[in-house]
């Protein structure tokens, strides 16, 4: 079974003037951080060299090594079957609120990140040309004290699967500033 998160729990979660503004202008400060494009690879969370990364960190937009640190949000591995996955760092024991959403459109159509709907407790099955937006935790670096803690999001799409290897190329759009959904190059608006 799949929970989804949605937005407005997170609000009334994150207290009265916060949850005021949640879906609207909360107070964020104007965006500074172009949204880019990057190609990243991942390696599978097992079966691999421990030394190299296999999960994302979507505040930073990087490739981490999670056994470094619970600063990831989402891990990668094969399964025993071949199947490759995305896995939510709450299953890994970071944090419940970093998800997914499987996106129907091509990464390129994807211009803005849904607020609600992420799967934040089941590993989410991809092959390559999947398309997906990532929640991250939520973190108050970049935000005003005002507004508190709020996720980043970005696309992602798998580019390559390398079954022999055990890793993933993605292509990936972090959007790094507090608050803000658009996916699209450059200053975000929004």
């Amino acid at each position: 079974m799949m929970r989804r998160l949605s937005l407005s729990v997170l609000c009334v979660g994150l207290g009265g003037a916060v949850a005021s503004g949640c879906g609207g202008d909360i107070g964020l400060p104007d965006a500074t951080i172009e949204n880019t494009i990057d190609t990243v690879r991942l390696w599978a969370l097992n079966g691999t060299d421990i030394g190299t990364p296999s999960a994302l960190d979507l505040l930073g937009g990087i490739p981490v090594r999670p056994e470094l640190a619970d600063v990831f949000d989402l891990g990668f591995d094969i399964e025993p079957d071949g199947v490759a996955v995305m896995i939510p760092s709450g299953l890994l024991g970071g944090s419940a609120t970093a998800g997914t959403l499987l996106m129907s459109e091509s990464f390129d159509d994807v211009t803005r990140a849904p607020l609600e709907d992420y799967v934040t407790d089941s590993m989410r099955v991809v092959s390559e040309g999947t398309v997906l937006v990532g929640r991250s935790r939520s973190s108050s670096i970049g935000c005003p004290i005002t507004v508190g803690s709020l996720p980043r999001y970005a696309k992602i799409e798998i580019l390559e699967i390398d079954g022999a290897a055990r890793t993933v190329t993605l292509r990936l759009m972090a959007n790094l500033n507090c608050g803000y959904r658009d996916l699209v190059e450059g200053i975000p608006v929004d």
